[in-house]
């Protein structure tokens, strides 16, 4: 319990220096990280305390654990002594007017039957695979599936080519909704049909992937989104005040998370935090607990699990075996993940834990430091570094959980990548109209 006391004290200290470091940026690599790893942390020793999870982490854990947080703020701050150094950073013109981003309404009406439909055929693919009964036996019926044997689902081929399409396309009106709120202070009405889009695509992605996971991280990646937009005169104000305003929305997503997980199959006798605080605590119970695992038999085989399913899916032979390719583990209770260190340390140990959290750090840092900060909000190409940066940054957000970079070492990131702009360009550029 001593060890995972100072190792939450630790990393509430690590947060403070990222924001102190990065001019109290709320979305820097380090700050992102660090807050991830000691919301994690401080839920943690609420469990093992009130809860009487079995939570009394060793002490290679805690190493791990304590210096990867200074490898990683390290790394940033060697981007930011560079980016600083190598040319001289003007803060942003405060008079700068700022313009709505303006998309056909033609195309917006579009864009909410497109993701009303989305979610119609999600249900009904949900249907057409299981039995019958209640709406959570069916749901709990098609999680199994589609984390078993997905390739078994009738349709599921239409609704993962849906899913790509909705994320591009929230993604793409989520930035324009809060850009349009946020920065050119446009009446709520305008981005009504935004908001709707929104609350379609979670309940789509939800069904679809049989998880709570998708919804929130397009909640995640709108909050992202207002932080990075006010990294400009007078933005960071806004910021303080929309935490003080969060606090009450925090505690009504955490209700919904309980809520909620009837939806998705999921039933629980907990409280809203105590459900929470199990949710996000079980990567770190069990990187402790299986910390004695054996490595795995090839290179990069859990990191880079996601790369090496796009052969086999394609029908190549990889490995000796398909279950080689270590998408998901397989525990007992709390959940099946193992925080973002988890497969590193299996693959690659301690000193490669070190090494791939320098490399995480240093990708994200350059991103960040080199697009994001001292640019003009009203160029157009820096609208597509924000969305790319906010979206994966879900990746150290969930850091404390798992190791969600993994993932996006897919096709779906390349599509991402490109779909993006084009769609941006079209709707903003072109003004893109059906008639």
């Amino acid at each position: 319990m001593e060890n995972l006391l100072l190792l939450m004290i630790m990393y509430l200290i690590y947060t403070v220096i990222a924001f102190w470091l990065f001019n109290g940026s709320f979305v820097s690599p380090s700050f992102v990280f660090s807050l991830s790893l000691s919301m994690m942390l401080c839920l943690a020793y609420y469990t093992a305390t009130t809860m009487g999870m079995l939570f009394a982490i060793g002490i290679r854990t805690f190493n791990i654990f304590a210096f990867a947080g200074i490898v990683f703020i390290a790394t940033e701050f060697c981007v930011y002594l560079l980016r600083t150094s190598s040319c001289s950073l003007k803060p942003l013109e405060s008079h700068v007017k700022y313009e709505p981003l303006i998309v056909n309404r033609q195309i917006q009406i579009c864009a909410t039957i497109f993701f009303a439909m989305s979610a119609v055929i999600a249900i009904y693919v949900l249907y057409v695979n299981t039995g019958g009964g209640s709406w959570a036996d069916r749901m709990r019926a098609y999680k199994k599936l589609v984390f078993t044997d997905p390739y078994s689902l009738r349709y599921i081929v239409i609704t993962a080519q849906l899913y790509k399409i909705n994320v591009i396309a929230i993604d793409v009106f989520g930035y324009i909704m809060v850009y349009n709120l946020t920065v050119c202070n446009v009446p709520v009405k305008q981005v009504l049909s935004y908001i709707i889009d929104t609350v379609l695509y979670a309940v789509f992605s939800a069904v679809y992937t049989g998880a709570r996971q998708s919804a929130i991280e397009v909640l995640l990646f709108l909050m992202s989104i207002y932080a990075v937009l006010n990294m400009r005169p007078g933005g960071k104000a806004k910021i303080y005040r929309f935490i003080l305003r969060a606090v009450p929305l925090l505690l009504v997503v955490a209700a919904l998370f309980t809520v909620t997980g009837g939806l998705v199959g999921r039933y629980t006798t907990k409280s809203s935090l105590e459900n929470l605080a199990e949710y996000i605590c079980g990567g770190l119970y069990f990187f402790d607990r299986h910390i004695d695992d054996p490595s795995t038999k090839y290179f990069g085989q859990a990191t880079l699990s996601y790369v090496y399913s796009i052969p086999q899916r394609m029908g190549m032979k990889i490995f000796e075996s398909d279950d080689d390719i270590l998408i998901m583990g397989e525990f007992d209770i709390y959940g099946n993940t193992v925080t973002v260190f988890g497969r590193w340390y299996r693959d690659f140990g301690t000193i490669g834990v070190f090494i791939m959290t320098c490399i995480i750090s240093l990708l994200y840092s350059l991103v960040y430091h080199y697009k994001l900060t001292y640019l003009n909000n009203i160029d157009y190409e820096h609208h597509f570094a924000r969305i790319f940066y906010c979206q994966f940054l879900t990746g150290l957000i969930w850091a404390c959980y798992d190791d969600r970079i993994a993932s996006l070492l897919t096709v779906q990131s390349v599509v991402f990548l490109i779909a993006v702009p084009i769609v941006f360009w079209l709707l903003i550029k072109k003004r893109l109209r059906l008639i």
